[in-house]
């Protein structure tokens, strides 16, 4: 039996993901399941607390949620899974994507019956030290192609919202155009009021909205609320793990999950399976900017069935139809 925990933010049992005006790109969770379920393998998905749907949710209480949170939800699962006669002598194993590959670590910590964990673009630093790195990386970049002088107006802003930039780029689009549907520039960034952005005067504060404070803007990311990132919380009692990446991942940085693994890597406890030209939800994406968060390609998915039931002692045919 193998649970599965979603990204970050709102998130219903299928780990549905919002595009280009909030419409749903992928339901990663779902295709998780369903290719378990063609290799003979029962899962066990749920809405995060306070959701109802892919886009509804009670904000406010969300909002207050911290990893913590999500751990005893994460627990109360597996308790349930317990009750039941058909699924209590299974095998567990936990399946994390981004976010929640901390939440599966923590759970597996706490959980000694657990026997194996994949963890789909790990969140191997803190859930703070991620988002920072996220303008530089990303945002910072994509919006630079279409500055002057290292300067956006209007115009500009507008060109990079039209542009080829994938969820994580249009995010800080979004940024500097503003946070109310008639602002061109956000008034924010543009601190001589001159009705254009530097960098100069965007870069610190952007980076004020992101330090790792209890009054910044990272939410549950901050380390007053999340969880350790996947790093800290391998121990010597962690159980086999499965590392997915893509190469092409716009919101974490690929390169921390080859650093991991290689420290981690010995005795075979750890397997690195990379993914180029694939991104952050396992689906295609042609470089990180453009990583637009779509369906998980075949071969991860195929891949993530052969290791969990080989750990199993079972066999696994190939997946003729997969649900997005």
């Amino acid at each position: 039996m193998v649970l599965l925990f979603a990204g970050s933010d709102v998130a219903d049992m299928d780990g549905a993901i919002s595009g280009r005006g909030d419409k749903i790109v992928s339901r990663p969770l779902r295709q998780i399941a369903d290719r378990l379920a063609c290799a003979g393998v029962a899962s066990l998905r749920y809405n995060k607390r306070y959701v109802t749907g892919s886009t509804t949710v009670d904000r406010d209480k969300f909002d207050r949620l911290t990893g913590n949170n999500l751990v005893e939800d994460g627990r109360t699962a597996l308790a349930m899974n317990r009750v039941h006669r058909s699924l209590s002598r299974l095998p567990v194993a936990l399946i994390g994507w981004s976010e929640g590959t901390t939440v599966a670590m923590a759970v597996s910590a706490a959980e000694p019956s657990v026997r194996a964990i994949v963890l789909m673009a790990p969140a191997v630093d803190s859930s703070a030290t991620i988002a920072q790195q996220q303008y530089p990386r990303i945002g910072r970049p994509y919006l630079t192609r279409y500055a002057t002088n290292g300067t956006l107006d209007a115009d500009a802003i507008g060109r990079a919202e039209s542009g080829p930039g994938g969820v994580l780029a249009q995010i800080f689009v979004h940024m500097f155009k503003g946070f109310r549907p008639d602002e061109k520039i956000n008034p924010l960034l543009d601190a001589n009021s001159d009705g254009q952005i530097g960098f100069d005067e965007a870069d610190p504060v952007i980076a004020s909205w992101y330090a790792d404070t209890p009054d910044s803007g990272l939410g549950m990311a901050g380390s007053d609320r999340a969880l350790k990132g996947v790093s800290a919380a391998f121990g010597p009692h962690t159980p086999p793990v499965l590392i997915m990446q893509g190469m092409n991942d716009s919101m974490i940085d690929p390169a921390m999950a080859l650093a991991f693994a290689r420290r981690a890597g010995g005795g075979g406890r750890v397997t690195l399976k990379t993914y180029e030209g694939l991104g952050h939800s396992l689906g295609p994406a042609r470089t990180a900017i453009e990583d637009d968060l779509p369906s998980m390609a075949t071969r991860p998915l195929d891949d993530m069935a052969h290791w969990v039931n080989a750990l199993f002692g079972k066999t696994v045919g190939r997946n003729p139809v997969l649900t997005h």
